[in-house]
């Protein structure tokens, strides 16, 4: 999506800005509790007027509150659709949770570091964290882009306690580092890290592809499906099989086909090392 101006986007398509910037208030507390704005995406402003965003219902702790109350809201310019919204989270966003959680389409910035859950199960458009993401970012992603300009901390793109299937769709770019258990029970989709993987990337991954241009712990142990590649040092699980040495990109990698602890027949896997 190209770079607004003015509430228009470039290339002559009107655009839709609204500015959400949590008040001081809500974060001055002793007790920082946290603020959901899952009800907050393009697809579900789409066509409100100022009065009728105040108006939506997030939650604040146990309780649900407007949005008028917790946020302050402005807008500028026009969108014919859905996909011409574009959202702006201001302020000490560190307790807000679910930024993007369900999106659909359209664009939501958010200025700075966010709590747990953001980009969880999206289906489409673009959210750009400038800052760094906590746990279960992109949790169960179906579709749409995900970039985190900091780090992520554990279970990115992760499936959540109870369910079977992680990230499905979509792409996620984080230029940091990432936490532990990033892409578990992944089954599509592609990640690019930046950085480095604290221990067990590609977890029971099924499909998919992850890419590591820093150093990965345990990179796809008991993975029966999917691609994983690490362009820094490696520290293996014993339980791969080496195959050949390939080039990718024009460097020289090691192929593995693994994790043989899930049986031959499942150890559909494979792994790239330097």
């Amino acid at each position: 999506m190209a770079e607004l101006t003015n509430g228009a986007r470039k290339g002559g398509r009107k655009m839709q800005t609204i500015t959400l910037k949590l008040k001081d208030a809500v974060v001055s507390g002793v007790a920082k509790v946290p603020v959901e704005v899952d009800a907050l995406t393009p697809d579900q402003l789409f066509g409100k007027n100022e009065a009728g965003i105040k108006a939506v219902k997030v939650w604040w702790g146990n309780r649900q509150e407007q949005t008028g109350d917790l946020f302050e809201v402005s807008l500028a310019g026009d969108a014919a659709s859905a996909d011409d919204v574009k959202l702006v989270f201001e302020g000490d966003l560190r307790r807000v949770k679910r930024i993007g959680e369900g999106m659909k389409t359209g664009e939501i910035e958010a200025r700075g570091d966010v709590d747990m859950h953001c980009g969880a199960m999206m289906e489409g458009g673009k959210l750009v964290v400038k800052g760094s993401a906590d746990c279960w970012a992109g949790r169960e992603m179906r579709g749409g882009e995900l970039v985190i300009e900091g780090d992520a901390e554990d279970n990115l793109c992760a499936m959540y306690r109870g369910e079977m299937t992680g990230m499905t769709g979509g792409k996620v770019t984080v230029f940091g580092n990432v936490g532990e258990l990033t892409g578990q029970y992944m089954a599509g989709g592609e990640i690019l890290i930046k950085g480095n993987a604290k221990m067990l990337a590609g977890l029971n991954m099924k499909g998919g592809k992850i890419i590591i241009e820093g150093d990965a712990k345990w990179p796809g142990a008991d993975m029966t499906g999917g691609e994983i590649l690490v362009k820094g040092a490696t520290e293996m699980m014993p339980s791969f099989k080496f195959l050949e040495t390939t080039p990718v990109d024009g460097a020289e990698y090691k192929k593995y086909l693994g994790d043989f602890a899930m049986g031959e027949r499942k150890a559909k896997g494979t792994l790239y090392v330097r």
